[in-house]
């Protein structure tokens, strides 16, 4: 696809990154915070994997939508909208704090905020490809990456103090501000948009948005259908290592409390600084056609951790050195991975289909987080009394199906 833009460093990209920047400190606190309050709340990590499960479903089912929202309607429009309405539900949990079941209260939060993430997700992601040189595409993605990790580092070890000292309402009215404050600087973007010019019902649009996009990855692009299954493996690593595995292990099997956990996810976001610097530094070196060969280094470097894990839990410091690091080692090699991916997901994708093909790729990978997330509750459930055993499986799986992801230089040329 083609723009008319000739700097990355503009006054769009500015606001959009620092709008970004903001919207996912909120959302850093809040899936921080959130899982901890279930788990402490319910001392039940099989349930904990299953609320987290029900939370990504949402995305899955309602990511589709926000994909014809992205190519339906003026973007920035969207992204406000959108921001703001996390906004509200946000404050409406506030308010109704000690109305009803507080545990009760905050799944539904969760839920819904993950309804409009999805809605909007689309929009969000595909305008960077609109407001940057396509050949400085993956600076700019590496820019947003960097925000990403920088408030993935910061904000888990801010919220795990906040938590342990001031309770969880301070952390959803810290969200809530970050997300008004996304809304706001967001309405200042300018997005090019030309309304179509025929327009289908939206139901009939989202269906012949995912039958277009299917046939355009499935059929039409074996590359990209290659590295898509790729991507719904790397879910399958990359959701539970970021949310449920460091958790239970951190606070249920080390018996460690929040400033510890939000400490270790502080570095294990660092990981991720540490692979957009490496493929900043390599640069083509690791392209496309080195998908299998991460997948394969994700999966091994998580079965060494665990492994590693087990035989020294009862050294409980360094059990806990053990478990951050490696989990930091595997964030990098998948922020490394989902860089490539997306990178190249715009730049050989048609303008008109990108925010089509964007929600595609990205339910294909929700897809696989949310199934990774089923998995692993329904696994602590069986192994109850070896919980570290019950994160070994994904990992194996990603080993065994990681055949399928290799891509040739010469057909990805």
């Amino acid at each position: 696809m083609e723009n008319n833009v000739t700097k990355l460093w503009n006054k769009n990209f500015i606001i959009y990154i620092t709008a970004f920047e903001l919207s996912q400190i909120g959302n850093t606190l809040l899936w921080f915070a959130i899982p901890i309050y279930i788990l402490m709340a319910t001392n039940n990590p099989a349930l904990l994997g299953t609320i987290m499960t029900l939370s990504l479903l949402q995305h899955v089912l309602f990511t589709p939508i926000g994909g014809a929202f992205a190519d339906r309607f003026n973007k920035r429009h969207v992204i406000v909208l959108f921001n703001f309405l996390i906004a509200i539900t946000i404050g409406l949990y506030t308010v109704l704090t000690g109305t009803f079941d507080m545990l009760f209260m905050t799944i539904v939060m969760l839920i819904l905020i993950t309804v409009l993430q999805a809605l909007g997700s689309a929009s969000f992601e595909t305008t960077v490809y609109y407001i940057v040189p396509m050949d400085k595409l993956i600076k700019a993605n590496s820019v947003t990456w960097l925000l990403a990790i920088a408030s993935g580092v910061f904000a888990p070890i801010v919220a795990g103090f906040i938590l342990t000292h001031l309770g969880l309402n301070f952390i959803v009215y810290m969200s809530m501000f970050f997300y008004l404050a996304a809304s706001v600087l967001n309405n200042f973007l300018k997005i090019p948009f030309e309304k179509p010019e025929k327009t289908t019902g939206l139901f009939k649009s989202i269906l012949d948005s995912l039958k277009e996009s299917f046939k355009f990855v499935w059929y039409e692009h074996k590359v990209m259908k290659r590295a898509t299954i790729g991507l719904f493996l790397h879910a399958l690593i990359l959701f539970p290592i970021l949310t449920t595995v460091p958790t239970v292990l951190i606070n249920t099997v080390l018996g460690m409390n929040e400033t510890r956990l939000g400490f270790a996810n502080g570095l294990i976001a660092v990981g991720g600084i540490f692979g957009v610097i490496i493929l900043g530094r390599v640069g083509d070196k690791i392209n496309i056609t080195k998908f299998t060969h991460l997948l394969v280094i994700s999966s091994v470097i998580l079965l060494l951790t665990i492994g590693a894990f087990m035989l020294t839990s009862s050294n409980i410091r360094l059990a806990y050195a053990i478990i951050t690091f490696g989990s930091l080692l595997i964030n990098t090699v998948l922020v490394m991975f989902s860089l490539v991916y997306f990178t190249y997901l715009g730049q050989n994708t048609p303008e008109e289909m990108v925010g089509k093909i964007m929600a595609f790729a990205m339910t294909f990978m929700l897809l696989g987080g949310t199934l990774a997330q089923f998995v692993i509750g329904r696994l602590f459930n069986l192994f109850s009394n070896n919980l570290p055993l019950a994160t070994l499986i994904l990992p194996v799986i990603v080993l065994i199906f990681s055949f399928t992801t290799i891509i040739k230089e010469d057909k990805a040329g």
